[in-house]
């Protein structure tokens, strides 16, 4: 018997993405950067000023929570936050409301080198964030080395982790990430896609701290991110 094949429907996503704010290690690497500095002037600044887990500035809980008031509004299924508590902190003032919260050990930022980068462990970020699922993360940050992690290997984390959300029954997801790892997942991985009427940036452009950006994520033959007005 030959079995009539149906197409399956794809699943679509509302997928509203938010680099953490201003944490500890960026004030001075951030201004350099914009001023036009090196990627290895970049990383020194950010060693100069590195500290295990970094976390808000004020700034960074002053961008978090002028960020609530565009979200505040918005019934958003489920959020998801890189497991370092930047991020983690940056939802909890910035989407308040949603009690659906997920850390996926995937959207951490590029790994290795900086202690920023390595988070805590998985009992210690329960005791800390107790309204957050961490079923997803090992007990230890066994990711984390010395070596920087290479920006294609970061960038395929990201591209896996977009394609877990797609798996999710949760239909309107907001996820707290990094600007690493947002930038090389979006310029090496995945196709993107521009439907805003005002193209003011690029559409892969690196996000700054606290930027929000609302993209409709859906999977042909590999991942593709529309990004779209609000």
């Amino acid at each position: 018997l030959i079995t009539e094949m149906r197409p399956t429907r794809m699943a679509v996503k509302e997928l509203w993405i938010l680099r953490h704010g201003q944490a500890t290690h960026n004030p001075r690497a951030e201004a350099a950067r914009e001023a036009g500095c090196s990627m290895e002037e970049f990383l020194e600044l950010m060693r100069q000023d590195d500290s295990l887990d970094s976390e808000l500035t004020p700034l960074g809980k002053q961008q978090a929570e002028a960020v609530s008031q565009s979200t505040k509004q918005n019934s958003l299924d489920l959020v998801v936050s890189s497991p370092l508590s930047r991020a983690i902190q940056t939802a909890d003032i910035a989407v308040p409301h949603v009690e659906n919260r997920v850390v996926y050990e995937g959207f951490r930022e590029i790994n290795g080198l900086l202690l920023n980068a390595k988070r805590r462990t998985k009992t210690d970020l329960a005791n800390r964030f107790p309204h957050w699922n961490v079923d997803h993360i090992d007990e230890e940050d066994e990711l984390w080395t010395p070596a920087l992690e290479f920006w294609k290997d970061c960038g395929a984390r990201g591209y896996e982790g977009l394609q877990w959300l797609l798996q999710r029954p949760e239909e309107k997801i907001l996820l707290v990430a990094h600007g690493g790892i947002l930038r090389e997942t979006m310029a090496l991985h995945v196709e993107m896609r521009d439907d805003r009427k005002n193209q003011d940036r690029s559409v892969d452009g690196r996000f700054s701290n606290c930027e929000l950006r609302r993209y409709r994520l859906e999977e042909d033959t590999k991942v593709v991110l529309t990004e779209l007005d609000y």
